[in-house]
């Protein structure tokens, strides 16, 4: 890896992930329901995913209209997992150190806006409690827990990062290996 390529990854997934951070803040900063609201979720999908495309777009650009598939799938990869890395060190800092009520508040709001979503769907009151169960069985935000979810997240980082890197790679017909 280039060092170009380097500070390419650290100055954009340093800039993706503070912006994450912004987010996260803000939604804290909000109150619980506001991390269950749907457009700040859907923002900040949208977000993650053009983020790192228009900057491996731009690096494409900054070398003359050429990027290699490697090239291209290390720059999207990289940008998620560095941006992913501080998003989720700043969750843990918050759900475990800051604020442990705040991880209550936001199951309390997941269950209330998953119980309205299911009455306004006809959803029988008994599938309804054990979902609620559920959801207080398997709401967990340990440190590890939130460690695990973001090296799962890798994987999706790794998939998106194939699929830009067979969109946007552009070999250059001059360069010749030896």
């Amino acid at each position: 890896m280039t060092e170009e390529l380097k500070q390419h990854i650290f100055k954009n997934g340093l800039n993706l992930g503070l912006i994450l951070v912004g987010i996260t803040l803000f939604t804290y900063i909000n109150g619980a329901e506001m991390q269950v609201n749907y457009f700040v979720s859907f923002g900040t999908l949208i977000l993650m995913i053009v983020f790192p495309i228009y900057y491996t777009r731009a690096l494409r650009t900054h070398q003359g209209g050429y990027i290699s598939f490697r090239e291209a799938f290390t720059s999207c990869t990289g940008i998620l997992v560095a941006a992913g890395f501080l998003n989720v060190f700043c969750n843990i800092l918050i759900y475990n150190f800051i604020d442990p009520q705040y991880a209550i508040e936001v199951v309390d709001a997941i269950i209330e806006k998953t119980v309205t979503q299911l009455q306004s769907g006809g959803i029988d009151e008994a599938t309804i409690e054990k979902m609620v169960v559920d959801i207080r069985e398997n709401s967990d935000f340990s440190p590890m827990t939130l460690f695990k979810g973001y090296l799962f997240s890798i994987v999706f980082y790794t998939v998106f990062g194939l699929i830009v890197a067979g969109l946007t790679k552009k070999e250059n017909p001059d360069f010749t290996q030896e």
